[in-house]
C-alpha cells in the first residue's frame, strides 16, 4: 500500500512509523523544515517532503492521486479537510482527515463516514474520550474492547500487590471464571503469554473472557478495585468537557477542576448538568485536591493541556488513595515517567486516533482490528468458506508474533486448549505484536 500523510506531528509520525514497519510505502508532507529534518533522522523507512497539503500543485507533484491511503493529520481542521478534498479529486483511493470540531460527529462517536466526500473523519480527542470511558466502565479494568458481536471481551487489568494473579504462572492462577490471560504488559514492553508467564505487581494483563463473566473476571485480577461512581477531571479542555458530559449522561457524579478562570467559566456554561461541578482551582496540589473533594472520588482523570501539569496532578491525586488514576498524554516520551509515578493507565490521543485509522485502512484481512496498547493489536477473523485456516489444527497454525487467544463457536467462547481444529463459522481472536498482523494477513491471502 502507498500511504501519503500530511502532517509530521505526533499523530502523523506515529502513524507513519506503524505503516512503515508493516512494509508499506510511506511519505510524509509538512511545511516545517526543522521538524522534517528532525523526522528524517529518526531512522524510519519513511520519505519526508516539504510541501503544502492544501496546494493542488504540490499534491500533484507528490502523486497524491496515486495514493492508496491519503491521511491529513495537521493541527488545523481546515487544512486537513481541504487536503483530503484535493487528494480525492486527484484520484486517491481512500482519504482520512483529523478533525477536532465535535460538530462533525454523531453524538457519542469519534469517527464520521463520508462527510464532504471524505471517507473517514477522526477526532483524536473524542477517540481519547471513548477510551477513557471504557477504562471507567468496568471495575478493575483500564480498558475493555468487545469482539464477536459482543460475545467476547478483551480487558486490560492491573495486577496489584494483593492480586491473586501476582507471582503465579498464568496457568496456575486461581480463577472461577472461564477466562484466559493472553498478554502481559511490563515496563513498556508487550509479551504474548505462555504457560510460564508470571505476572508481577505493577504489570498489566490482557484478559479474554465471555461477556457474561467480564466483571467477575476483572475482579479476580484486582479484587479490591472500586466501582466508579464519582470521577474527578483535571483540565476543562475539549477532552475534559466532552468526558464530563458523557459520564454525567451515564449517571456518574463528576467534578471538573480547571486552573484557568476563563476556561472554567466557559466549561461551567457548557456543562449545565446538575451532576457536574466545575471548579476554578489555580493549582493541583494535594491540599487543593482535598479541598475540592477529589479524595472522595473513585477515579481521577488528568487531561491538562501540558503533559507536565497532567503528571503533576496525577502525582498528587495518587497520594489521596483514589482507586484509579488515569493520565492523558500527548507526547510519547512522558509515558515511561507516568508509569514510574504509578499512574494506573495512560490514554494517548495520537494512539487512539491512529487505532481508528489503522483499523479501517490496512490489508490484514481482519473483520475487526483494535490497538490495545502501542505494540499489541487484537484482530478478529471469521472462518468463512475458503479461509486457509478452516480445518487446520489449532496448534502451530499462526505465524510468529501472533497468538490465538480465543474462538467463539456457536456463540460459546472457547480457548485453544479446548478445541482441536478451526471450523467454518468460527470467530477467532488473535493477539499480534510487531508485524504479526501483516504476517497473518499474508497467510490468509494465500
Amino acid at each position: 500500500m502507498r500511504a501519503l500523510i500530511a502532517g509530521a506531528g505526533e499523530v502523523g509520525w506515529y502513524l507513519a512509523g506503524r505503516l512503515a514497519r508493516e512494509g508499506h510505502e510511506v511519505e510524509v508532507l509538512d511545511l516545517d523544515r526543522e521538524l522534517l529534518l528532525h523526522r528524517s533522522r529518526a531512522g524510519l523507512d519513511v520519505r519526508v517532503e516539504r510541501a503544502d497539503a492544501t496546494s493542488p500543485k504540490d499534491l500533484l507533484e507528490q502523486r497524491a492521486g496515486e495514493a492508496d491511503l491519503f491521511v491529513a493529520v495537521t493541527s488545523i481542521d481546515a487544512i486537513n479537510l481541504v487536503a483530503c478534498l484535493h487528494a480525492k479529486a486527484q484520484g486517491a483511493t481512500r482519504t482520512m482527515a483529523r478533525v477536532r470540531d465535535a460538530d462533525y460527529y454523531p453524538a457519542g462517536e469519534d469517527t464520521a463516514q463520508g462527510t464532504l466526500g471524505i471517507d473517514v473523519l477522526v477526532s483524536p480527542e473524542l477517540a481519547a474520550v471513548g477510551d477513557i470511558e471504557s477504562a471507567l466502565r468496568v471495575r478493575g479494568a483500564v480498558r475493555v474492547e468487545r469482539f464477536a458481536d459482543g460475545a467476547l471481551a478483551i480487558a486490560e487489568c492491573m495486577v496489584t500487590e494483593n492480586s491473586p494473579a501476582a507471582r503465579r504462572a498464568v496457568v496456575t492462577r486461581p480463577h472461577a471464571t472461564h477466562s484466559k490471560i493472553g498478554a502481559l504488559l511490563r515496563d513498556g514492553r508487550v509479551h504474548l503469554a505462555n504457560k510460564d508467564t508470571t505476572p508481577l505487581p505493577g504489570d498489566h494483563v490482557v484478559l479474554a473472557v465471555g461477556r457474561d463473566e467480564l466483571k467477575e473476571a476483572c475482579r479476580e485480577i484486582d479484587p479490591v478495585a472500586r466501582n466508579v461512581h464519582r470521577v474527578a477531571i483535571f483540565g476543562a479542555g475539549q477532552i475534559g468537557v466532552a468526558l464530563a458530559a458523557r459520564l454525567a449522561h451515564l449517571g456518574r457524579e463528576v467534578v471538573v477542576l480547571e486552573p484557568d478562570e476563563r476556561r472554567a467559566r466557559d466549561a461551567a456554561e457548557v456543562l449545565e448538568d446538575r451532576s457536574i461541578e466545575v471548579l476554578w482551582e489555580e493549582g493541583a496540589s494535594e491540599a487543593a485536591l482535598r479541598e475540592a473533594g477529589v479524595d472522595t472520588c473513585d477515579a481521577f482523570v488528568s487531561c491538562a493541556d501540558d503533559d507536565r501539569a497532567t503528571l503533576l496532578a496525577c502525582t498528587h491525586a495518587d497520594r489521596l488513595d483514589i482507586g484509579l488514576v488515569l493520565a492523558v498524554l500527548s507526547r510519547e516520551e512522558f509515558a515511561p515517567l507516568a508509569e514510574a509515578l504509578g499512574v494506573d493507565g495512560i490514554i494517548a490521543p495520537r494512539l487512539a486516533a491512529a487505532e481508528r485509522i489503522l483499523r479501517t485502512s490496512r490489508g490484514t484481512g481482519a473483520r475487526k482490528s483494535t490497538l490495545i496498547v502501542d505494540g499489541l493489536e487484537a484482530l478478529e477473523y471469521r472462518m468463512a468458506p475458503g479461509n486457509p485456516l478452516c480445518g487446520r489444527p489449532i496448534a502451530a497454525s499462526l505465524p510468529h508474533d501472533t497468538a490465538l487467544t480465543a474462538v467463539v463457536r456457536d456463540g460459546v467462547v472457547r480457548f485453544p486448549s479446548e478445541i482441536d481444529r478451526y471450523e467454518q463459522g468460527d470467530i477467532a481472536l488473535v493477539l499480534a505484536t510487531g508485524n504479526g498482523a501483516q504476517k497473518l494477513g499474508a497467510v490468509l491471502d494465500r
